[in-house]
């Protein structure tokens, strides 16, 4: 049997722990301030983000070699369905098929010449989907809501022109369909480069401080710069390896091809893992204690992870998302070592993304020397 006695005794002497750790956290009103807001802050970008207007529709261009008015009429059942952006209409196949290799959408819908000829006279006709194979979720929408819209303007089509069948063509831009784990393969790399290394460094001068070794630093003739760049050499070394053994892994022991060479992918991974171990500096330079630096990481990750592509591509969700994850280097990183493991661009192709990445690093690097003070708190 429980014995009540015992159990009450017990309770009491929770009450005086409990009493202590409520007075810590509220004598530490940055913790408080984190702890309240971070759930309020993820909320109300995941809505603004993922409920904003624009939302669920997947970028495409057109190529009009029909030119009538059948073509002209499937153009418009595709913008009244809601589910593409059209980005532009070209006259040429070579147009189309250079905006999804390059990145820009993720297919092109190409209407053939006697596309409104063929209707009239009740023959068989087609369209062509040239589509970016490199994210398999949404290479299956695309082709799934072309599906939707040509049955759609099947049944418009039929009662005015007569029985008739439109077949819709889908090819692949980057070669056969990709598995499943070589599509994961860009999200698992950002998660590595990211959350340990930005988790790891932002402890490490809020640890020094609470050990006391922080006033070594202090009493010895080094500088800001040389703590910065110590630490981040020395947690750069310790974590790059992460990233290259878990590419080996996932190539040797799951068999994933990737189209892209073993050193672009290095160039691009690396970086990227600077970035992560700038931000993590930034992070710990401005909190007080461990804690306060792994709530930091853990809040700047649950962002990242929302708006750099990791779950949904940024573009499919709308405006908003697009102007929240143009701030976000792990969005880059995304984009670039998709384009160039599962596409095989090189790293050249993506220097874009890098440049943007490599700036992002030096705001963390210059603030971090900035605000980083020489003495104990």
């Amino acid at each position: 049997m429980i014995n009540l006695e015992e159990t009450i005794r017990r309770g009491l002497r929770v009450i005086p722990i409990v009493d202590k750790e409520i007075r810590q956290l509220i004598r530490d009103p940055k913790t408080i301030l984190m702890v309240l807001l971070m759930p309020i802050a993820i909320t109300i970008l995941f809505g603004y983000g993922y409920g904003g207007k624009g939302a669920g529709k997947y970028p495409v261009t057109i190529v009009n070699l029909d030119g009538k008015e059948g073509a002209f009429k499937f153009i418009q059942e595709l913008r009244n369905s809601k589910m593409f952006d059209i980005k532009a209409i070209y006259e040429s196949k070579g147009q189309g098929f250079s905006s999804v290799y390059s990145g820009e959408v993720y297919a092109s819908l190409i209407i053939p010449e006697s596309f409104t000829e063929d209707l009239m006279k009740g023959r068989a006709t087609r369209i062509e989907l040239y589509y970016d194979a490199s994210d398999p979720a949404i290479a299956e929408s695309v082709m799934q809501a072309v599906g939707v819209v040509t049955q759609e303007y099947q049944e418009w089509a039929a009662s005015k022109f007569g029985t008739f069948a439109i077949k819709p063509m889908f090819y692949t831009v980057y070669g056969p369909k990709i598995k499943k784990i070589e599509n994961f393969i860009p999200a698992l790399m950002a998660m590595i480069l990211q959350m340990v290394p930005t988790s790891l460094i932002s402890v490490s001068i809020c640890k020094e401080r609470e050990k006391g070794t922080f006033e070594q630093f202090i009493m010895s003739p080094i500088s800001v710069f040389d703590v910065i760049f110590g630490k981040l050499a020395a947690y750069f070394l310790a974590t790059v390896s992460d990233a290259i053994l878990s590419l080996l892994t996932a190539i040797l022991l799951f068999d994933v091809k990737l189209r892209g060479s073993f050193l672009d992918m290095t160039i691009v991974s690396t970086i990227f893992l600077v970035n992560s171990l700038s931000l993590g500096l930034l992070i710990s330079v401005f909190s007080r204690n461990q804690l306060q630096a792994y709530q930091a990481s853990v809040f700047s990750f649950a962002i990242f992870m929302l708006f750099s592509g990791m779950l949904i591509p940024v573009e499919v969700l709308g405006p908003e998302a697009k102007l929240i994850a143009s701030f976000i280097p792990m969005y880059y990183f995304i984009t670039a070592f998709r384009a160039v493991s599962l596409k095989g661009w090189s790293s050249l192709m993506v220097i874009n993304q890098l440049f943007i990445i490599t700036l992002f690093s030096l705001v963390f690097l210059t603030l971090s020397l900035r605000f980083l003070k020489m003495e104990v708190t």
